[in-house]
């Protein structure tokens, strides 16, 4: 693979990640709707020769859309991802849907996020609307932990699968905290998704811009997250963080490999 060296920091830059991550980080900078070029340069952080020449490319190979701004294509090929891959300037970019690896994790977090529309406007017609989900479970009263992380390591992306008893604790919302948050110079991307499985609750936050080359991880003590849960009744058990198979509790460093540190779930409230 083609390497080079930063001309800032002497660092080996391997070229086929970068791209990769620079598409990556692309994608999920438009997972809320259009964005302009302009928009595009705050939160990617990419210098304007690449970002224009990564737009080109996402645009040529039909992912994006250019229609006064930036947006994502999803009807034509979003219903792909998952499944195998697709090919961005002839090469394939890999997204795995069980593994949450270095090289992916950031463009999986962002499909579970965002959803994979299936249905078709014929579909629509003929079928009848589903009905309406359940009433949200009652509650009588809430609860807040935190996740702490402890003795950090260049901390860049972070990533905690939080399992509870659904029969008791009902989610209710996660807010991201200001460890990352007030020490990135690009901006933070933060996601949950509480529809894995019953009782479980996926939590992931990283920085923007480019690994490696100007963007250094923090390192330290601190608040990552606050989770808010409603509980059923008086007694109950407490969250805590898992390590499973498929969603993988994790710290990464600006290299996006596993650094130091210690994740905790602490009661703050309830």
């Amino acid at each position: 693979m083609p390497r080079i060296r930063c001309p800032n920091c002497g660092a080996t830059i391997n070229l086929e990640e970068r791209r990769e991550l620079d598409y990556k980080i692309i994608l999920s900078s438009m997972q809320t709707g259009s964005r302009t070029f302009t928009d595009l340069l705050k939160s990617t952080g990419l210098p304007r020769k690449t970002l224009s020449l990564r737009l080109t490319t996402l645009c040529n190979s039909g992912l994006i859309v250019k229609d006064g701004g930036y947006r994502l294509n999803a009807v034509t090929n979003l219903g792909k991802w998952g499944k195998k891959m697709v090919l961005v300037d002839g090469r394939p970019l890999l997204l795995k849907p069980s593994i949450f690896t270095r090289r992916n994790v950031l463009l999986i977090l962002m499909l579970l996020v965002i959803g994979i529309p299936i249905a078709t406007n014929v579909l629509a017609m003929i079928n009848p609307p589903p009905p309406p989900p359940p009433p949200q479970p009652s509650y009588i009263g809430t609860l807040k932990v935190d996740i702490n992380v402890y003795n950090s390591t260049d901390l860049f992306a972070w990533q905690a699968m939080i399992k509870f008893n659904s029969s008791e604790l009902v989610y209710i919302e996660a807010v991201e905290g200001n460890f990352l948050k007030a020490r990135a110079p690009y901006g933070t991307l933060f996601l949950n998704a509480s529809d894995i499985a019953p009782g479980k609750l996926l939590v992931f936050g990283t920085q923007y811009g480019r690994y490696n080359v100007d963007v250094p991880g923090v390192s330290g003590t601190g608040t990552l997250a606050t989770i808010t849960f409603g509980y059923k009744s008086e007694t109950y058990e407490l969250p805590k963080i898992v390590y499973e198979s498929g969603f993988e509790t994790f710290l990464f460093d600006s290299n996006l490999k596993y650094t130091e540190g210690m994740l905790a779930l602490e009661l703050t409230e309830g």
